[in-house]
């Protein structure tokens, strides 16, 4: 199994502006594929059994777990 390739993208408020402090959950990589003429980005590895798709699942809750807490420390670091 791959490792999925999610992260916290932080941007700072900036003392010369009026902008607050933000962030986003982004796909830092991906792969594609096509089905039935569409394309799909895909965000795991191919999956040919449950347990893989559980892994998987594991691990996007995991990533997205630590995306929270970095997450919090940024906005904690702001105010």
């Amino acid at each position: 199994m791959s490792t999925l390739c999610l992260q916290l993208l932080e941007v700072p408020a900036t003392k010369d502006s009026l902008d607050s402090a933000r962030a986003y959950i982004a796909i830092k990589g991906s792969s594609s594929i096509k089905l039935d003429g569409k394309e799909f980005k895909t965000i795991s590895a191919e999956c040919r059994t449950l347990k893989e798709v559980e892994e998987a699942t594991d691990l996007l809750t995991k990533e997205l777990k630590t995306i929270k807490k970095q997450a919090s420390i940024f906005f904690q670091k702001r105010i």
